[in-house]
């Protein structure tokens, strides 16, 4: 078979398939175009090369962070209200998109100056290993529902007098519980989300000066996800 025979078949065969890989082409764009894939992926995926994305979930406590909940402001039970809702959750997302699992990281601190300048301050931080569940998604947009554990801390109280030494109160305490919430949000762009979380969440606390407390309440957070395929 001379070389002259083997560039006519080779131009032959690639004549046959362009044709194929074409239409392959066409079709996949127009699944696109109606958000999903040959794999059964969405338009919710901004990436087809991995089932795999890194994420990035900032919460915004949009309801705890009122005033008018805040009974007793630097207290176990407000600062414990407010770590049931995690600040930042880094984590990933599988299954085709539909499942986000995170590590939630709260923090939150108050302080106080009295007139007489008498300072007190106090701060919490928590640890919320969390999941959420596409149970409807459509075009865009998706409904989840998920759940978390939480891991806290609180501090305790320091006090410090005007021209006098700081002093610690004998009230830290450590946490835990859970708390179940419903979603939604919505791509803005490739990659980034916007949404809402809504739910009810407890804390069980113990304190060093032998005391417990009992911390559940509902919440609502506002949520910004951005993601990115690896």
């Amino acid at each position: 078979m001379t070389i002259r025979t083997l560039i006519t078949l080779a131009a032959v065969v690639l004549g046959l398939a362009t044709p194929a890989l074409a239409q392959d082409a066409v079709g996949d764009i127009e699944l696109g175009a109606n958000g999903t894939s040959s794999s059964g992926s969405s338009s919710y995926n901004s990436s087809r090369s991995s089932d795999l994305r890194l994420g990035l979930q900032i919460r915004l406590d949009a309801l705890n962070m009122l005033g008018p909940l805040d009974t007793t402001p630097g207290s176990t039970q407000s600062i414990g209200r407010r770590l049931l809702v995690p600040l930042a959750a880094p984590g990933v997302r599988i299954l085709d998109g539909r499942l986000f699992l995170g590590a939630g990281l709260g923090f939150y601190g108050w302080s106080t100056e009295a007139p007489n300048g008498d300072e007190a301050s106090r701060s919490g931080f928590g640890i919320s290993p969390l999941a959420q569940f596409d149970v409807v998604r459509e075009g865009a947009a998706a409904l989840s529902l998920g759940g978390a554990l939480h891991l806290a801390s609180v501090s305790e109280t320091e006090f410090c007098p005007d021209g006098g030494d700081c002093m610690d109160g004998d009230d830290g305490a450590t946490g835990v519980g859970l708390s179940l919430s419903a979603g939604l949000r919505g791509i803005l762009l490739p990659g980034l989300a916007l949404g809402g979380d809504f739910g009810w969440g407890f804390l069980s606390v113990s304190s060093d000066n032998d005391s417990s407390a009992f911390i559940h309440g509902l919440f609502a957070a506002i949520l910004l996800e951005a993601t990115v395929g690896i």
